[in-house]
């Protein structure tokens, strides 16, 4: 039989909170008739920042963890599907509680949230907006507050404790002396003391008036995560990001991220769809600010000041900074889950392999040393046939990209297009400054 096959389809319903006080942290939803939660704790924000933000800020928080949560939990069909451009797509029906429905309900703000979510994801979501039952339930329950009202901070950075978001941090408090507050997600306890070690690095250097650790766990409650891809994460990252400068008066987040990761250029020919991840790709951003500028009066910039850096420039950034002896506590293997002492990094993910390339490039192999790979980049065996098949495609694109042209570039990737179109200067100038070439 021919034709398209038809999307599937989930309905998911969030759940009124338990109480009018809010419950405990867990937002509650109902999926395909099973009910979940996913859990949500916001550290170290003052209470009278947190009272002052907006509703609409609240729902925007709530959305945010609900599609974090659907990601989650309906499947794209596992690891070993092919023709992923056709059959990894979901489609999800979403009915949520709001406090501001009249708000939510208009075409620009909800086509922008749908815009943005199919863009990051590659999925159609359609949401329909009703009025919550406890309107003026407790607005505090998934924050656990910091009494120290003194600081304030001049710059909200997301911060997971890797090598760009590390070399951030550093840039925008030793070189530009701005006061920042560091955002970081995590559900893994691995990760969380790799980002307040790095934060308590730079409070060593500078003090601590220079920066903070804004910390945010979410968990997913009655359930196990049943995708693991989480295309649509960086939008919760961006909500959180937004919030926590909301608090503090500002109107701008940053993702520090090299722009050859931005663009995410398929290393491996089946990274395809949804599989290619767009965490700060520059039409992501673009969709990000125009949909936060929506919810949040005064507008809401979502940017990557670290678009037209390599990967290299950004451990050198480190070196130049005096920092260099905290790049082995930095993390960049995407297999957190099997992540040891002794192994920090597994030597076989794309991230892996791009981190001890231009730690090499740099100059900088000894801060980053070859012991800490469980596979050695250059003659570690490489078991699995993915990946040698992702070492193997490191080689073919830097065969490429060492005679490429910004036509070829146009006529291998395509998507790329979408990227120029986004960077808000003209498309020659843009050609010639990516970090592509």
């Amino acid at each position: 039989m021919g034709g398209v096959a038809r999307q599937p389809e989930h309905q998911i319903r969030c759940l009124d909170p338990l109480t009018r006080s809010g419950g405990d942290r867990v937002l509650r939803f109902d999926i395909d008739g099973k009910e979940r939660g996913v859990s949500l704790r916001i550290e170290r924000l003052n209470r009278h920042m947190v009272e002052a933000l907006p509703d609409r800020a609240m729902d925007l928080l709530e959305i945010a963890a609900l599609v974090y949560a659907a990601d989650a939990s309906v499947s794209r069909g596992g690891a070993g599907l092919r023709q992923m451009g056709q059959k990894w797509h979901r489609q999800i029906a979403v009915e949520m509680v709001v406090r501001e429905p009249e708000f939510w309900r208009q075409d620009r703000v909800r086509g922008s949230l749908e815009e943005l979510l199919m863009f990051l994801g590659g999925d159609p979501f359609e949401f329909e907006f009703v009025t919550r039952s406890f309107v003026r339930a407790e607005r505090t329950r998934f924050f656990r507050f910091d009494e120290d009202s003194a600081w304030k901070a001049d710059r909200a950075l997301m911060f997971s404790g890797g090598l760009d978001s590390f070399a951030g941090a550093l840039e925008e408090t030793i070189r530009q002396r701005q006061r920042v507050a560091l955002v970081s997600h995590f559900s893994s306890t691995k990760i969380a003391p790799v980002q307040r070690d790095l934060q308590r690095a730079i409070q060593n250097r500078l003090g601590d008036g220079m920066s903070r650790h804004i910390a945010v766990q979410v968990q997913m409650v009655g359930g196990k995560i049943v995708e693991a891809t989480h295309r649509l994460r960086s939008f919760l990252f961006a909500v959180l990001g937004a919030i926590t400068a909301q608090a503090f008066g500002r109107d701008r987040v940053s993702f520090h991220e090299n722009g050859v990761v931005s663009l995410n250029l398929p290393p491996v020919g089946n990274v395809l769809g949804t599989r290619a991840t767009r965490t700060t790709h520059p039409k992501t951003l673009d969709l990000m600010s125009s949909f936060l500028g929506t919810v949040f009066e005064g507008g809401m910039r979502i940017d990557n000041p670290f678009f037209w850096h390599t990967k290299t420039e950004v451990l050198r950034t480190i070196s130049d900074l005096g920092m260099a002896d905290q790049i082995p506590r930095t993390r960049s293997c995407a297999d957190v889950h099997n992540q040891t002492r002794q192994y920090p990094h597994c030597g076989r993910c794309s991230q892996c392999i791009d981190r001890r390339f231009a730690a090499l490039a740099a100059g900088l192999a000894k801060q980053d040393p070859e012991t800490d790979y469980h596979v050695d980049l250059m003659a570690g065996p490489r078991i699995r046939v993915e990946d040698r098949e992702m070492a193997l495609s490191y080689v073919r694109l830097a065969e490429l990209y060492e005679h490429l042209t910004p036509e070829r570039l146009v006529r291998h990737f395509p998507a790329v297009l979408d990227a120029v179109e986004s960077l808000g200067e003209p498309a020659p100038s843009a050609w010639r400054a990516s970090p592509i070439f």
